[in-house]
């Protein structure tokens, strides 16, 4: 059976420069299962870290081939809306970069947006199995009960408002009114300050020429005595000068203007004289200076009080009397959100009731498919799945008539439990099972997971360590299943997992120049049955192992047919 065109998300090409040995590699990618092999420390599993840092990995400046600036990966990668070029650069100085489309993005969005496409497996990637979150997300996606669980965090969401909405309305009784209190206070306080615009900038002018009428009018007294009326001397200096200057300007009418000027001076002057009588521009304050002090003083207390400005008391005003409003009618919108939260509880208690039912006949028909598939993998099928509902106390919603505390993922824990030893009791996957059972777990896991998912890149680096040839073999064909869904791509040292595969990556290392180089090339059929006998025998394998390659090569073609 030859592999199907990939529907979903697939690498088309891989571009690699300056990362350690990695001088420049271009490799493109197929459908199916594509496996690299090649002696130790040629650089297999660079192209895999490659591959994580254009996923989003964490980046090292030390990777860096010596005497290059900077390291680079790109991808052209294909998925439902078409083709997208990816590119990361770490620079020996420690910066990182990453692309999309020619596009900078953060090192986040990279990880959001192609994390999910390109998913990694390896020894020490398969800890991530043991993480519950990712358990319950994997047993989901085999249910098919993602959309309930989306159902219920919507819900959930809907309680958090509503629970966030009477907190603000004081919680408790008691707390509401204590708020109400405070509330009150803060309006009565302010309406009964009364305050009118620009009043404090007024009340200072008044201060201000209050704290100075005496002299005001010491100096109004001076003024007067100068210019009162009765002073001889100086009426007489003001007749005499106007009549001196009407004579003039009989003699000279070009005088005309100046006699006018000085006719009305004398008329001033007088004027003067009697405004100055009479107390003319000097006000005695309108009230004590100590009430001044004081509205003023209450003024500046509320502004400090508010934390604003004058024009902001009046906003504050505004604001009190809303949060008034809001309080007194809180005990009606409290009874409303009590109705509307008893409703929203028993809806997420049905949610969750049919999540679980979901989950429940999920978990039995993934631990058959998982067992079934561990077995191909010569381990013993043993896998299980508890499925633990939560339990909750007074207030929860009801889940199968129990109590139970229902969160976003919904009210159950989920532990994928193994029994890897004879005789022994079955414990959690992470703690009990080897890196190698761990590895073909996974596997397992994702064959059984292959038809319930967009297909996607899958890369397995080194998962056959510790397995025989019987083993391999298994592991060959699982990888050859799971690879009718999704891309594979698979770093192996065991020729019957390499014979399974539709592509065959070779990757060798030479000295150019001093420097150790990288190449990758891909294998005739012919070329295969070479390596795949070296892998079989070592370097200048003979006959023996010629045929055994062959053997592999036609029971895996067969197999496929």
């Amino acid at each position: 059976m030859s592999p199907r065109a990939a529907t979903g998300s697939q690498v088309r090409e891989l571009g690699v420069a300056g990362l350690a040995i990695i001088d420049s590699i271009r490799l493109e990618l197929g459908s199916g299962l594509t496996v690299l092999t090649g002696e130790t420390g040629a650089g297999k599993s660079l192209l895999v870290d490659a591959l994580a840092l254009a996923r989003g990995a964490r980046a090292d400046s030390g990777a860096v081939r010596s005497g290059a600036e900077r390291l680079r990966v790109d991808l052209l990668i294909s998925g439902a809306d078409g083709e997208q070029i990816v590119v990361r650069e770490v620079h020996a100085e420690g910066r990182s970069v990453a692309r999309i489309d020619d596009e900078l993005v953060t090192i986040a969005r990279l990880a959001s947006e192609i994390g999910a496409r390109i998913e990694i497996h390896g020894q020490h990637d398969q800890q991530r199995l043991g993480d519950p979150s990712r358990q319950r997300d994997l047993l989901d996606r085999w249910s098919k009960s993602v959309d309930l669980r989306a159902s219920v965090a919507t819900l959930i969401d809907e309680r958090s408002a509503i629970v966030a909405e009477i907190e603000s309305l004081g919680g408790d009784d008691a707390r509401r009114e204590a708020l109400l209190e405070v509330a009150r206070a803060e309006r009565d306080d302010l309406r009964d300050a009364a305050i009118e615009p620009g009043e404090g900038e007024r009340l200072r002018d008044e201060l201000k020429r209050a704290a100075n009428v005496g002299r005001v009018e010491e100096l109004n007294g001076e003024i007067a005595a100068l210019l009162d009326g009765d002073n001889d001397a100086l009426r007489a200096r003001s007749t005499s000068l106007d009549r001196a200057a009407r004579e003039a300007a009989k003699l000279d009418p070009s005088l005309a203007a100046l006699a006018e000027r000085i006719a009305a001076l004398a008329i001033e002057v007088d004027d003067l004289a009697r405004d100055v009588a009479r107390g003319g521009g000097s006000e005695a304050p309108s009230r004590p200076i100590a009430e001044i002090e004081e509205r003023l003083g209450l003024i500046l207390s509320l502004e400090r009080r508010f934390r604003c400005d004058e024009a902001g008391l009046a906003v504050a005003l505004e604001r009190a009397e809303l949060e008034v409003a809001r309080l007194e009618g809180a005990t009606v919108r409290r009874a409303e959100l009590a109705a509307l939260l008893a409703a929203l509880q028993a809806k997420i208690g049905a949610a969750a009731t049919e999540l679980r039912a979901a989950r429940r006949a999920g978990a039995k028909t993934l631990t058959v498919a998982v067992n079934r598939a561990l077995e191909a993998l010569d381990l013993p099928p043993t896998f299980a799945i508890d499925l633990v509902p939560r339990s909750g106390g007074e207030g929860d919603p009801l889940v199968e008539k129990a109590p139970c505390a229902v969160d976003r993922s919904g009210g159950d824990d989920v532990a994928y439990m193994f029994a890897p030893n004879a005789g022994e009791p079955a414990g959690p996957i992470a703690k009990i099972a080897s890196g190698g059972e761990l590895s073909r777990v996974s596997l397992a896991l994702e064959e059984a997971l292959s038809d319930a998912s967009e297909s996607r890149t899958l890369v397995f680096d080194e998962i056959d360590a510790g397995l025989g040839g019987r083993a391999g073999e298994s592991l060959g064909k699982s990888l050859r299943r799971i690879a009718q869904q999704h891309q594979v791509l698979c770093v192996t040292h065991l020729p019957q997992v390499a014979a399974q595969a539709d592509a065959h990556l070779h990757v060798s290392k030479r000295e150019s120049g001093g420097r150790t180089i990288t190449e990758v090339r891909a294998l005739s059929d012919a070329e295969r049955v070479d390596e795949l006998a070296a892998m079989l025998a070592g370097e200048g394998a003979g006959s023996g192992a010629q045929a055994a390659a062959e053997e592999l090569l036609t029971n895996a073609r067969r197999s496929k047919r």
